[in-house]
């Protein structure tokens, strides 16, 4: 029996979102006719996606990705109609599958009539890649586990957040390698990694663990890797402690060689001491921060894969095999495989810290920036301090340069096989504000943008630390001639954090917003570092600089998210090298030299204490989930 496909005529976003939203569920609503009802072009799709020969999609496999986008561009020159019935085909014929997954969210992106529209959260359509079997199963996570045999654990609760999976995850969506890449693509994977980095070593001295030491060739890739990590994810294998990298691994028909690697990134080292890139004719290039970037990542915008290889990649999937290297024994990759996974693994924080070596090596050659470099003519900071906005919360705690966290229980609509809630333990802050004095003594108006940072307080020189500060936000403000100002600025403001998140349930109670919204961006839960119980003491750092100068289109407002993960469809708004100024060496003493040279600049010291108990819960410091494998000592 033959039916008519439904085509969909509607100009209404909200019943547009209705059917992209049906896709993603596992009691799939959306029509799907019978082979007799299908369009040629649908039919003939559907036969060439037959899925159960493939193997599970890697997105770290540059021919995984090359087919789902080439995939994802046929599917997106479909109808709508048709594209939605094939989509929802695929799902019904092979679940929650992670190819699927990716396929679907890349072809809704290419497609003209859903490209803008709001898609579902990803941790809430596959939340097996976002959350443990206990948490799935039962509904709540272990909350604690031995942390004497593996401090790790310390921080798996923020490992595992997963906002912090999914704001990974859609990054590499938006920013694909075997895609041409967008403006400044190498440099934002350079330095949201970097962030990605400097926000867990913050996290890690706060709990009185070292800053993350590299681990890949040439940086102990030859001893026994010392962090063995338990997912507890299905799909996913274990790693034990102290396991050592193979010399070769076998995916599918490829051949990954260490060696391989060990010279590519020679290759690299080298190419940093002479200042150039090599192209395949054997002309040179300068290096910048974008070309590095791009043949880090080995996208399309490498100078040259055949000579500096696949370094990035090559390295997660290696990590992934560790326990299986030639696949004799059938065991599931690590988490390392899988974008949403990956950032769970404590390796996954060593092996960025080896990749940042390499972009370290290029910061630290450039020219350090003078006083004159920084300062912005007629504009001064007199200071800036936070003060925390939730004084019912916290009525006895002083709320000036003293901030609060504390653990709270967030629950998950998810689906799963069925629609089910889950619960689970996240870091979370009291609102606060910036409050900022500012003037401009000149006699014209001034875009003035304010750049925040944030660091652990130490004694070290400024130019070891600088990768410790953490961007906070990035605001413009017009201040008029003579104007004097205290600026206040909220936290979920930030120029950093996701805007807030539309749900499944949101879409279908048409509370979708009418403009696109990027599911890349850092948690906002996780905007402030969790400090510690009795306190932790912070750096805070503002610069003023000349936003008519330094903004691409200097009167457009800077959107959410933007300092991440850029801006959708459009150049990266800001023309300074990201992290400005602490992107290359510094002279400087610390913060506070710099601070007191520069007029347009300001710091203070701020404390972050976790509070353990607050609203009336205990939050104790045993946040840990379930037990890893024993650490091994070097």
């Amino acid at each position: 029996m033959s039916c008519q496909c439904v085509s969909i005529t509607s100009e209404s976003r909200e019943k547009l979102n209705k059917e992209i939203i049906s896709i993603f569920l596992p009691d799939n609503q959306h029509q799907v006719c019978d082979s007799e009802g299908w369009s040629e072009e649908m039919q003939n799709t559907l036969q060439d996606l037959n899925f159960s020969h493939i193997p599970k999609f890697n997105v770290f496999n540059e021919t995984h990705m090359k087919e789902a986008h080439e995939t994802g561009r046929k599917i997106a020159k479909m109808s709508t109609t048709d594209m939605l019935n094939t989509l929802a085909e695929l799902r019904r014929r092979y679940g929650a599958d992670q190819l699927v997954e990716y396929l679907s969210r890349v072809s809704l992106h290419k497609h003209a009539s859903t490209s803008s529209l709001v898609l579902p959260p990803a941790h809430q359509t596959l939340p097996r890649l976002y959350f443990s079997r206990n948490v799935l199963n039962s509904g709540k996570e272990n909350v604690c586990s031995n942390s004497r045999l593996d401090p790790e654990q310390k921080l798996a609760w923020w490992r595992e957040d997963p906002g912090l999976a999914e704001h990974h995850y859609n990054w590499h969506v938006y920013y694909p390698y075997t895609e041409p890449p967008r403006d400044r693509q190498g440099e934002l994977f350079a330095y949201m990694h970097e962030q990605m980095l400097a926000r867990y070593d913050f996290e890690r001295l706060a709990a009185g663990l070292g800053r993350v030491r590299a681990f890949g060739p040439g940086y102990t890739w030859e001893k026994p890797l010392k962090e063995g990590y338990n997912p507890n994810m299905e799909g996913f294998s274990f790693r034990p402690a102290g396991m050592l990298i193979s010399e070769t691994v076998k995916m599918e028909s490829k051949l990954i060689l260490t060696d391989v690697l060990q010279r590519n990134k020679e290759r690299f080292f080298y190419s940093l001491a002479r200042g150039y890139l090599e192209c395949p004719n054997s002309a040179k290039v300068d290096i910048t921060m974008d070309k590095l970037g791009n043949t880090l990542e080995a996208n399309m915008g490498s100078v040259n894969k055949k000579l500096y290889g696949n370094l990035h990649n090559d390295g997660h999937n290696i990590l992934s095999t560790i326990n299986d290297p030639d696949g004799r024994y059938g065991v599931e990759p690590g988490p390392m495989i899988a974008t949403q996974a990956a950032p769970r693994d404590p390796v996954f924080y060593r092996w960025h810290k080896f990749i940042d070596a390499i972009f370290e090596a290029y910061r630290v050659n450039l020219e350090p920036y003078s006083v004159e470099d920084l300062r912005m003519k007629d504009i001064e900071i007199d200071l800036i301090e936070t003060v925390t906005q939730g004084v019912d919360a916290v009525k006895s705690q002083d709320l000036v340069n003293n901030l609060y966290t504390y653990m709270m229980n967030k629950k998950f609509t998810v689906y799963d096989k069925e629609k089910k809630v889950v619960q689970k333990s996240l870091l979370n802050h009291v609102p606060f504000s910036y409050q900022i004095k500012t003037r401009n003594t000149g006699s014209r108006s001034r875009l003035v943008v304010f750049r925040v940072f944030l660091a652990p307080e130490t004694e070290e020189m400024l130019d070891g630390w600088r990768n410790m500060f953490v961007e906070m936000d990035k605001f413009v403000v017009e201040l008029e001639p003579g104007e004097d100002r205290q600026i206040t600025r909220y936290d979920h403001q930030s120029s950093v954090i996701l805007p807030p998140e539309i749900t499944v349930e949101d879409i279908q109670a048409d509370k979708a917003p009418t403009q696109q919204l990027c599911g890349c961006g850092w948690p906002r839960n996780l905007l402030l570092p969790g400090g510690s119980s009795t306190g932790f003491r912070t750096s805070l750092f503002v610069l003023a600089t000349d936003w008519q100068q330094d903004g691409v289109e200097p009167h457009q407002s800077l959107p959410g998210s933007v300092s991440y993960c850029g801006k959708s469809g459009a150049p990266y708004p800001d023309k300074k090298p990201m992290g400005f100024p602490f992107d290359r060496a510094m002279t400087f003493t610390d913060v506070w030299d710099l601070a007191n040279k520069l007029p347009n600049s300001s710091a203070t010291s701020v404390t972050i204490t976790f509070l353990e108990n607050y609203n009336g819960e205990v939050n104790g410091q045993c946040l840990e989930k379930e037990a890893s494998f024993v650490f091994v000592s070097d």
